[in-house]
């Protein structure tokens, strides 16, 4: 350390022939304690020190008496760039004049100032170690050779959980006591592990040293799961990175990073392909690769580098194959370009991947048309329609399932209008909105308005305080099922035809309109058209219905379905009731020749009565009702018709072989054929042989 670091610079001077009381001001007013006597010629003839003044003044000398008289001589003389070291335990350092090299007076040392210059620096030194001391996340505490704290950091407080203040206490009460308190014998313990407050602490403990005494030692304490965190976040960026790779590496197109010396930095599998090479040089020139793509690539980092902007470009090499090059700058936190990203697509293999997608939809379409026709044979195969007469009805259903116009479904009670209205719903795109059934022949026609258009709070003397939704409403969106729509009162019909009309409704009670999105399809087995003659019905309301109108032709018209719904209600009615019963061919006889006039509902309730009654596992005439039996079917199931006239016993000869060949057919085995007919086994074999129809097995 050199003087001028330490002296007082340009101290102020006074002449020979200041006074004493000028020389009192300068000490007053500028803190200073001595000031150098300068002559005439600017030579240092003298010194004034702040004693000086005050004894003199003490003994009566007047203030207005020049300093030259009182002075006293010249301190010693050093230079600006003597090393402090050389003078430091002189005995003339109370006071020394500080020169430069021209032999001009710049400064002046004074032990007094000196020291205070010293404590001065000596207190920002402190300040600043407790500062740094203070910022450092790990915990530091020291304690003297005694072992008591001394200082301790706002680390350490945290770390240790401290609630108090702990300097001047012994370090045990802070630190478990172990082999690392040796440190105050000179020992060092590096890495040593304990716990504190259930966190595991790495430590380090050092001695300090003063000349050959240890005066103390400082601890440093790290909390172990800090570091593992950090190994945590080391990791995690680890395995961005390994992700990172991964994804620029499965990339199909081609990724290629160069700097702005047009260096290469990384590259791809998917880039090397359009190089036909395996591997790049590592950090290799663009210009240096034996390719006309790198050509191009090495000018379009030109082009980046000029406008800063992202370039696309589509090359075309000798073989045809087009290549849409785009490169992105980027640029550091300076914006200042670091590297450009190059994209490489061959856009040859996407149209020939367009081409295959094209071709897949197309595929997948077909497919969905095939699906589709399937799930709507499926869906009409539950309705159990098999004969001729319900063709164009399920033909008819089909078709107008995929528009959206209103459907009237017509005929007798208990056909299944509401079977179709719901097999509609599910071939039309509405299939997964809701299906709402109302029947307006059920519901009360002083509740029916409210319960189809819903209602306002306050409506009416016990409304819901809250109001309510009608069906309408709550089909929004799907389908509703008018069911029995030629009960419905003539005040409602204006209503149900504005909400068909417009797609609006409003609530009872209620001023604001609610818009609707919603299919209708009505049913009735009244005949509407009489009704709108006998005005029972309105006339707008019928047509606005009649767009699609569908028959249902009643069960006595279609024969050909009787056994197989009888079969499938047989099935539906064991799983319900766990029964495993079956039914003889005589009950299907009598059912084929039943008029029905419940229709499909009928025969369902027949099977589940006689599903419930029967005793053991068939179902007989015996368990039919009594109207089935009383309907003179028996004498009509039997019909005969003569071609021509044949001698008695060949006739009856052929009637026999016909009646045996179609009871065998239908009964599948010998001993249900002898059931069918009433006759026994071996009637059945002995006839079965003479007319050679015994080609089926005994069941």
């Amino acid at each position: 350390m050199k003087v001028k670091q330490v002296m007082r610079c340009n101290p102020v001077t006074v002449s020979p022939m200041s006074t004493l009381a000028d020389a009192g001001k300068i000490f007053l007013n500028l803190d200073v304690n001595c000031a150098p006597v300068v002559g005439k010629n600017g030579e240092t003839v003298g010194i004034i020190t702040i004693s000086k003044v005050l004894e003199h003044l003490l003994a009566g000398v007047s203030p207005q008496e020049n300093v030259g008289t009182f002075m006293d001589e010249p301190p010693g003389v050093v230079t600006e760039n003597t090393d402090f070291a050389q003078i430091a335990h002189t005995p003339s350092m109370e006071r020394l004049l500080v020169l430069d090299q021209d032999n001009r007076l710049t400064g002046i040392l004074s032990r007094v100032e000196l020291i205070k210059k010293v404590y001065r620096s000596w207190e920002e030194t402190r300040n600043e170690l407790n500062v740094v001391l203070q910022s450092v996340s790990h915990a530091i505490v020291a304690f003297n050779a005694a072992g008591l704290i001394y200082l301790l950091n706002k680390g350490a407080e945290v770390l240790l959980g401290l609630s108090f203040d702990a300097v001047g206490r012994p370090v045990e009460q802070i630190l478990p006591a172990g082999e690392w308190l040796d440190v105050l014998s000179g020992k060092s313990h590096i890495g040593f592990k304990m716990e504190i407050n259930a966190k595991r602490i790495v430590a380090n403990a050092t001695p300090i040293i003063s000349g050959r005494d240890v005066t103390g030692a400082v601890v440093v304490l790290q909390d172990l799961s800090e570091m593992e965190n950090l190994i945590l976040e080391l990791s995690k960026v680890r395995e961005l990175k390994d992700e990172l790779d991964n994804i620029i590496e499965s990339s199909y197109d081609g990724i290629l990073v160069v700097n702005t010396a047009k260096e290469v930095l990384r590259v791809n599998k998917g880039a090397l392909r359009f190089f036909n090479v395996s591997e790049l040089p590592e950090h290799g020139r663009l210009s240096r690769l034996e390719s006309d793509i790198a050509l191009r690539l090495d000018e379009m980092v030109t082009e980046i580098s000029r406008t800063g902007e992202a370039l696309t470009n589509i090359y075309s090499n000798a073989g045809g194959q087009e290549i849409m090059i785009t490169g992105n700058p980027r640029y550091d936190f300076e914006r200042q370009l670091v590297q450009v990203i190059f994209n490489l697509r061959d856009l040859t293999e996407l149209q020939r991947l367009k081409v295959q997608i094209a071709e897949a939809k197309e595929e997948k379409l077909r497919y969905s048309e095939e699906l589709k026709e399937l799930r709507s044979k499926l869906l009409t195969e539950k309705l159990v329609a098999k004969s001729p007469a319900m063709e164009p009805v399920l033909e008819l259903m089909i078709r107008v399932a995929k528009v959206e116009s209103t459907v009237l479904i017509t005929g007798e009670s208990g056909v299944g209008k509401e079977v179709a209205a719901k097999t509609i719903h599910s071939l039309s795109t509405r299939e997964s909105s809701p299906f709402i059934t109302v029947n307006c022949g059920a519901i009360p026609e002083n509740l029916l308005e409210s319960e189809l258009f819903g209602y306002e709070k306050g409506a009416f003397t016990g409304a819901n305080k809250e109001g309510k939704i009608g069906l309408m409403e709550a089909a929004n969106g799907g389908t509703i099922f008018l069911d029995e729509i030629g009960e419905l009162p003539l005040n409602l019909q204006v209503k149900l035809l504005r909400a068909i009309q417009d797609k609006v409704i409003q609530r009872v009670g209620g001023i604001k309109p609610i818009e609707l999105d919603v299919r209708i399809i009505a049913a009735t087995n009244r005949n509407l058209k009489e009704m709108v003659e006998r005005q029972a019905f309105r006339e707008d309301l019928f047509y606005r219905l009649n767009v699609v109108q569908i028959e249902i032709p009643p069960l006595r018209w279609r024969k050909e379905d009787i056994f197989p719904l009888a079969e499938h209600f047989l099935q539906k009615y064991n799983l319900k009731y766990s029964k495993i019963k079956s039914i003889r061919p005589a009950v299907y006889r009598i059912f084929e020749n039943y008029a029905w006039p419940g229709n499909v509902r009928e025969l369902e309730n027949m099977i589940e009565r006689a599903v419930i009654l029967s005793e053991g596992e068939l179902i007989d005439v015996s368990h039919l009702p009594d109207q089935l039996g009383q309907s003179g079917g028996a004498k009509e199931r039997v019909e005969i018709k003569i071609r021509e006239v044949v001698p008695w016993n060949e006739a009856l000869e052929q009637m026999e072989k016909e009646l045996l060949r179609k009871a065998l057919e239908q009964g599948k085995s010998i001993r249900k054929t002898a059931d069918v007919l009433g006759i026994t086994h071996t009637t059945v074999l002995r006839k079965g042989r003479q007319y050679s129809l015994l080609n089926l097995t005994d069941g």
